[in-house]
């Protein structure tokens, strides 16, 4: 579910520690899937926290060619033949039902699964898998990828993008992509974000808070979203063509 651009690409130690260590760090083999009707291209990693067994890689691949299907019947740009690289981790995302992931380039796309998420494996590929796969497609479209990112840096461009891909997916998926409560601060929030520096810590807004928060930008982000909708009738797929000063504008700020 998470992105990162520019100079604050300094996140992707705030992310990638929890996933690309996490999934990469002692390899020591992958298994290639590659499927005929969306022509994706399915990578299962074996590393030191263990492997997806055939019949998890078999039901992770059924959820992610429905995504693909659902996701290019609404966003017809979606690029064909994909590439998912998926690995397990062990640290808690029961916030985001098991499942996390990160857009890297317009065609690839890396998943990582929580063995230790209450429900196993199979629970997160049943609960969290779907939404993260619509939020991370919607962010290849969208352009919000960690190489050839479309956007310049700030959290407040980080917040609307990543809220268009989570309101993309709270809608379109089955189950809801996150588990964090909603707060009525988040006019307060909304504005804090737009009064940050360029450079304001992308780890602290959109992660972790040093007073607490959680998740601020994600939360603020969808929040905008929701508000854009109700205030200009228009829906997240004709709101995501537009620019992220759009976005605001709609949204009352």
């Amino acid at each position: 579910m998470f992105t990162i651009i520019f100079k604050i690409r300094n996140t992707i130690i705030f992310l990638s520690l929890l996933t690309i260590i996490a999934g990469y760090h002692a390899v020591s083999a992958t298994e290639t899937t590659d499927t005929a009707e969306t022509d994706a291209q399915y990578i299962f990693v074996k590393n030191k926290d263990g492997e997806l067994s055939k019949q998890q890689q078999q039901a992770f691949i059924k959820t992610g060619e429905q995504a693909i299907i659902k996701a290019r019947h609404l966003m017809p740009k979606l690029l064909h033949g994909i590439k998912f690289t998926v690995n397990i981790v062990k640290h808690d995302l029961s916030v985001v039902n098991g499942v996390t992931g990160r857009a890297d380039r317009p065609n690839e796309i890396e998943i990582s699964i929580s063995s230790t998420y209450p429900g196993g494996i199979e629970g997160a590929i049943t609960e969290g898998l779907e939404s993260t796969l619509l939020h991370e497609l919607h962010h290849t479209v969208r352009g919000w990828t960690i190489y050839g990112n479309k956007y310049g840096a700030g959290i407040h461009i980080a917040a609307v993008n990543e809220g268009l891909a989570d309101v993309f997916a709270k809608i379109y998926g089955k189950q809801p992509p996150h588990s964090y409560a909603d707060t009525p601060d988040f006019d307060a929030w909304a504005k804090e974000i737009l009064a940050l520096p360029l450079d304001a810590n992308y780890g602290e807004w959109m992660f972790k808070h040093p007073d607490g928060r959680e998740a601020i930008g994600y939360r603020t982000g969808a929040w905008l979203i929701e508000q854009a909708m109700k205030n200009s009738g228009k829906d997240i797929l004709n709101l995501s063509r537009l620019s992220v000063e759009e976005i605001y504008s709609l949204a009352g700020y």
